[in-house]
């Protein structure tokens, strides 16, 4: 054991509670800037930034969190409206429709409907942050990724279940962890996905193994 970093355990609780703080941060950034966009117009860039800022952390840069959010969220405003704002409005009405309808075949399509557009926003967010594409590129680009990595997709889908059953369980959760938690962790496993499907398919055509890398 090296008396100059400590043993393991110190260092991993270390590294939890850092993690731990970050999830706190990025959760009151986002609904603070969610907030400042009237709430729908605020959520788009509030995703992209949110994620954008995991994947410096996860590469280990320093970052000012509340300035580079706020920069982040202001440059990608039009363009994340654009991209995501959609699948927002489509997951909002769905989640209406699901509520409001009985059982029956329209509930069904609803649910299935909103099954998709999850999937797609899984994939979606991680996929801007760690790529540079035309804006027309991304949603295909996202689809045939989870279409060809369904196992990597249900890990997401999973990850967020579990925080969405936990703020269920503990609501006091909600306004302080729970959309931080979620974009956290989509951002992070996504790019960890991501950066498996290029080394495993470095020597073949991928959908993700020859994009450009945002810098």
């Amino acid at each position: 054991m090296s008396a100059t970093h400590g043993p393991t355990w110190a260092l991993r609780a270390h590294a939890a509670s850092e993690w731990v703080l970050w999830v706190v941060t990025i959760n009151a950034l986002w609904w603070v800037f969610t907030l400042a966009g009237l709430g729908l117009f605020g959520a788009a860039p509030a995703t992209f930034a949110a994620a954008e800022l995991t994947r410096r952390q996860l590469r280990g840069e320093r970052t000012r969190p509340v300035r580079e959010f706020a920069s982040a969220w202001r440059r990608e405003f039009l363009r994340a409206n654009a991209l995501l704002g959609p699948f927002l409005v489509a997951a909002a009405l769905l989640i209406g429709n699901v509520l409001a309808l009985g059982p029956g075949p329209l509930r069904v399509a609803a649910i299935a409907a909103g099954a998709l557009v999850t999937i797609v926003v899984h994939a979606l967010v991680p996929l801007y942050a760690c790529y540079d594409l035309r804006l027309g590129s991304y949603v295909p680009t996202a689809m045939r990724w989870a279409a060809r990595n369904l196992a990597h997709v249900l890990v997401l889908l999973a990850v967020s279940a579990l925080i969405v059953g936990a703020s269920a369980a503990v609501p006091g959760l909600i306004p302080f962890v729970s959309m931080g938690a979620i974009v956290v962790a989509n951002a992070a496993l996504g790019s960890a996905f991501f950066a498996a499907n290029e080394r495993a398919l470095a020597e073949r055509t991928s959908p993700t193994s020859s994009l450009p890398h945002h810098p």
